[in-house]
């Protein structure tokens, strides 16, 4: 997984270096099953974006690479919450809107952040869910058998 924040929001801080990998760690071992779900989920979310986001053509003016800027990552936030998250980190990426002469298929005037990210993220909520407690009442099962 990408990056670790702790907190959220504004006042939300980046960890890294061994601070980074004990909480990586931590998460892992705590539910491997739900780590391994997110981590593919979220990449799988900003593989899909990067492959559809919008670049700047040249007669537009030079593009700020805002393309280049999607990350994915855990969030902790206290007492007792762990979010897998995907984003782009350019200031501007928000409110950049598909133009009448963009290529794609997104309809004109629609938020790209929003196609891209938030909508995939919604949708694949539930599935997570479902997905984690599957796995989990199979391994449960499992354990049940061996003793």
């Amino acid at each position: 997984m990408g990056r670790i924040k702790y907190g959220h929001g504004k006042g939300s801080i980046e960890m890294t270096g061994v601070q980074k990998d004990l909480i990586e760690s931590t998460i892992r071992s705590a539910e491997p099953i739900m780590s391994t779900i997110l981590k593919s989920v979220v990449e799988e979310i900003a593989n899909n974006a990067e492959k559809n986001w919008l670049v700047r053509q040249r007669k537009f003016g030079r593009s700020k690479d805002s393309k280049g800027q999607i990350s994915t990552g855990f969030r902790v936030i206290p007492p007792n919450t762990i979010e897998a998250f995907v984003e782009n980190t350019a200031e501007y990426a928000w409110a950049i809107k598909v133009g009448s002469t963009s290529e794609t298929n997104i309809p004109e005037g629609r938020r790209l952040a929003d196609v891209l990210l938030w909508t995939p993220a919604r949708k694949q909520a539930n599935n997570i869910v479902w997905e984690i407690a599957r796995k989990t009442v199979r391994n449960i099962r499992k354990i049940k058998d061996d003793k």
